[in-house]
């Protein structure tokens, strides 16, 4: 019986670099649905969030105070993000009751809106964080202040890098804003800041 030749070392050459090609087409796609993926969960996130936050209006009649302070609230900044478990867990991050005077500032029922769970949540410079599933900790909120069923101000705009047709797909109306009372967003612009760790995408709670 004849034994079969075994593969010359051009052959292997060049099966090696079919393979090769092969990755490197399959790559960007396989990088693009995790991408794809990843900005789903974001979003669906965000939707719930903002739920939560809504539910906490309708037990209280006002939203809590940190989010009323300013147009657009980002969570990465200060305590904020903090503030925001408190609020809407009734906790404080670490699953213990609130002191007497942060049930009073917070959540004076101690009335669970959302949960929190360990992905979303980490610790950076001390100080912890609401992060998104890029690990970018610049969550915005708006909520609709003057009761108008439409937030007015604060949203995103071209300044904080989207072109003219993204502006206007998320408001398409200036005059009268996004039509919803509490809206959340990301901006990627937000990864380019000095000593970011994380990756961002612009993606709106409301689209």
């Amino acid at each position: 019986m004849k034994k079969k030749n075994a593969f010359t070392l051009v052959e292997l050459l060049i099966v090696i670099s079919i393979i090769a090609v092969m990755a490197g087409l399959l790559m960007p796609a396989i990088a693009g649905a995790r991408g794809k993926a990843k900005r789903s969960s974001v979003k669906t996130f965000m939707v719930q969030l903002a739920g939560a936050i809504d539910q906490f209006k309708t037990e209280y009649g006002y939203y809590p105070d940190f989010l009323v302070e300013k147009e657009r609230v980002n969570l990465g900044e200060g305590n904020n993000s903090e503030y925001l478990v408190k609020a809407l867990t009734g906790k404080n991050i670490d699953g213990t009751n609130l002191s007497d005077a942060d049930r009073k500032k917070f959540n004076r029922r101690m009335r669970n809106f959302f949960t929190f769970d360990n992905s979303v949540l980490q610790k950076k410079d001390n100080v912890w964080k609401i992060v998104d599933e890029f690990g970018n900790p610049n969550i915005y909120v708006c909520v609709d202040k003057s009761n108008s069923g439409s937030i007015r101000k604060g949203y995103p705009l071209m300044t904080d890098g989207l072109s003219q047709s993204e502006f206007n797909e998320i408001v398409p109306d200036i005059s009268s804003g996004v039509r919803k009372s509490v809206i959340i967003f990301t901006l990627k612009k937000d990864e380019k800041k000095e000593g970011a760790d994380y990756e961002a995408e612009n993606i709106f709670s409301w689209l």
